[in-house]
């Protein structure tokens, strides 16, 4: 038997998802867990609720003036999130 190097737990789980064809499924939700850092401070606390619907990002801002400007920036949003997963996993945004 070859001896190999020892996998972390998230190359294990990694691996899991990708034999078991969930990568993208991983990569949305870790989307939904990047965007504090994506929006930054302000925007994340006006974000009351975040969930996915398949490839669509749903976000529920408390903020009427910020959901109207965030819906403006659309497309820069769905590129940084899907350039911090590494891979295009989300479609659209839709404000709520």
């Amino acid at each position: 038997m070859k001896r190999t190097e020892p996998l972390s737990i998230s190359q294990i789980v990694d691996q899991l998802f990708k034999s078991r064809d969930m990568e993208d499924s991983l990569l949305r939700h870790r989307a939904l867990q990047v965007w504090p850092e994506v929006v930054g401070p302000i925007i994340n606390r006006q974000t009351v609720e975040r969930r996915l619907a398949g490839d669509i990002l749903l976000l529920r801002i408390a903020s009427a003036p910020m959901r109207s400007e965030l819906t403006m920036h659309r497309s820069s949003l769905i590129k940084a999130l899907n350039d911090r997963v590494g891979k295009k996993v989300i479609a659209d945004i839709k404000f709520i």
